[in-house]
């Protein structure tokens, strides 16, 4: 393990490179809270302490979030699928792997996740063992604190975060905290909520360490990465963002919206002074009476008495609205997502080009998730051979709402292939309800397979049970067709001088077998088939029905005949072998 010291120093370290960073991260954070006013406090009064604007920044941020945070379609694949045997090895590896993503509960990580990325640029994740559950666990963490560094790949080589955390909740998690307050001669009651204690972590390709910095760098966790050369986390940024100063989509709105709320304080004051403005009176009137029943007696009539207007001007007005449009312009958060569309362009390219920024946003949101997902994952495949490699396990899950069981051993089941397939489809930056009239046209105009469109529509389901479900309904309906035309033909049948008695029976048995509650086609198939014949009688029965001897036995004597062939097989006069045969039948008529 390394020395915490030099741990301390290189974070150190990294926290003075992103300085910049971090300070334009707290701006975005406060605003997102609404506590415009610790930005600057001069913008507001005793009066309005709080912002009167509506959060325009925040309301983009959670729209984008939702758009972006749905899980995209995850497959694991060989490296040559060509027979059966890997195909079946390649759905198992996808099944372990859906196991992970439901087990960290990553969809609803995913919106946190998806608000980081467009907030403040950047995704962190970190795949950690569990050995509670004997699984690797992904969390994603917040990037506001977290100094990643990556090498020329762009693989994420070392990562350090720095966050605060309450007293008690540290201390529930680790006992040396405790000792340490004990240790300072700090009562615990006299903490409060108020008292939070810096946490550091700081994870590369050789091992992780949790300690605090405050307390003369208290170590609380340390181990060695269980998959050498690999560090748990993974950091991705905001694509046009350099390594060490990436942004986020808001970091240059801020201002803005500070500027929609001091315009909008302005009119505030504006429309206060023209409602409290003096009241101007004609020389014939010594006194003003107050009140709604007041009367005042003029010689110069009512219009000489009002209160002195006060004209603000109509351009303040529309600074208000230019300035929301530069914040939604700023954040590609198109007015139309929030329902304030003008009915004449809500067709064909205008809505397109309304919609325009907000679709590329979210096709290159999914291209980095694309590429983040397929590196955490890979990550857990590894981790789990490495950690639980010789452990017999059983899973359980749903894959595209097909429920399923499956056991598996980590070192026979992975086996080094770790490589995972992330696809967002064809409807990568498209909303749902375009996502599925693009694929409908690509199916209707065969520039599709529906098995193609169905592996992309916008919503998670099995597509090798659903077609097979297809196909059953489809069968299905076809019986349930055929019955109904068969019996609606039995007038016609009966006109005709037919039988319709076994149509009728077959119907009967159709109708019971359904009430029974059996499937359409075991009651197709009970009510169909056919009547078992009679069993053939034996040569005995068959002689007695005749009135005739039975084979092989004497008249008279047993009241049987010798066999015909038995009479026509001998030999000749002159010793050769008679190899005729022949079979003769008589049946009696009559008396004689």
């Amino acid at each position: 393990m390394a020395e915490i010291d030099k741990v301390a120093q290189r974070v150190e370290a990294l926290r003075a490179r992103y300085r910049d960073r971090d300070l334009r991260h707290a701006e975005v954070r406060q605003v997102r809270k609404g506590n415009i006013e610790s930005i600057a406090p001069e913008l507001f009064n005793d009066q309005f302490q709080r912002p009167i604007v509506a959060n325009l920044i925040d309301t983009a941020a959670r729209d984008m979030a939702a758009v972006l945070a749905p899980l995209p379609s995850i497959n694991a694949s060989a490296a040559s699928m060509l027979t059966e045997a890997q195909r079946k090895r390649a759905d198992k590896r996808t099944k372990i792997v859906l196991n992970y993503v439901e087990q960290s509960r990553m969809n609803v990580q995913m919106l946190d996740a998806a608000d980081h990325y467009n907030s403040f640029g950047l995704i962190v994740s970190c795949v950690e063992p569990d050995f509670r559950t004997s699984s690797p666990r992904i969390t994603f963490e917040d990037p506001v604190g977290a100094y990643p560094v990556w090498d020329k790949r762009g693989d994420t080589v070392e990562l350090a975060r720095t966050w605060y955390s309450d007293a008690y909740t540290l201390g529930a998690d680790y006992e040396a905290v405790n000792q340490w307050i004990t240790f300072n001669k700090i009562h615990k009651n006299t903490i409060g909520q108020d008292y939070r204690i810096r946490v550091a972590k700081y994870s590369d390709r050789d091992f992780t360490v949790i300690y605090l910095p405050d307390m003369n760098n208290l170590v609380l966790e340390q181990y060695e990465n269980l998959v050498p050369g690999q560090c748990y986390y993974t950091a991705s940024r905001r694509p046009g963002s350099e390594p060490g100063e990436w942004r986020g989509a808001y970091d240059d709105v801020i201002w803005v919206q500070l500027a929609r709320h001091r315009i909008q304080m302005l009119l505030m004051e504006g429309v206060e002074k023209a409602v409290r403005a003096p009241i101007a009176l004609p020389n014939d009137v010594p006194e003003f009476p107050e009140g709604p029943d007041a009367v005042i007696h003029t010689q110069q009539g009512a219009q000489s008495v009002g209160r002195v207007n006060i004209t603000m001007p109509n351009q303040a007005f529309g600074a208000v609205d230019q300035l929301r449009q530069e914040i939604q312009e700023g954040s590609m958060a198109p007015e139309s997502r929030s329902g304030n569309v003008d009915a004449s362009i809500v067709t064909g390219p205008g809505l397109q080009a309304l919609l325009a920024g907000f679709s590329s946003q979210i096709k290159a949101g999914q291209t980095i998730f694309q590429d983040h997902l397929e590196q955490t994952l890979a990550k857990a495949q590894a981790l789990d051979e490495a950690a639980f490699g010789d452990m017999d396990k059983r899973i359980e899950g749903t894959d595209g709402g097909v429920p399923y069981s499956i056991r598996y051993r980590p070192s026979r089941d992975i086996n080094g292939e770790y490589k995972v397939d992330i696809s967002y489809g064809f409807a990568s930056g498209l909303d749902p309800n375009r996502a599925l009239v693009f694929l409908l046209q690509a199916d209707g105009a065969q520039l599709l397979s529906k098995d193609s469109v169905r592996r992309r529509l916008p919503v998670g389901l099995n597509a090798d049970e659903e077609e097979r479900k297809i196909a059953v309904e489809s069968v299905r309906a076809s019986i349930l067709a055929a019955f109904n035309a068969t019996a609606q033909a039995i007038p016609e049948m009966a006109a005709a001088g037919g039988d319709p008695n076994t149509v009728i029976i077959q119907a009967a048995k159709f109708v019971k077998a359904i009430q029974s509650g059996a499937s359409v086609e075991d009651a197709a198939e009970k009510a169909l088939e056919p009547e078992a014949p009679p069993p053939a009688p034996t040569p005995e029965e068959q002689a007695t029905t005749e009135g005739l001897p039975a084979p092989g036995q004497l008249p008279g004597a047993g009241g049987g005949t010798p066999d015909l062939n038995m009479l026509f097989a001998g030999l000749t006069n002159t010793g050769s072998p008679n190899l005729q045969a022949g079979v003769s039948r008589y049946r009696q008529v009559g008396e004689v």
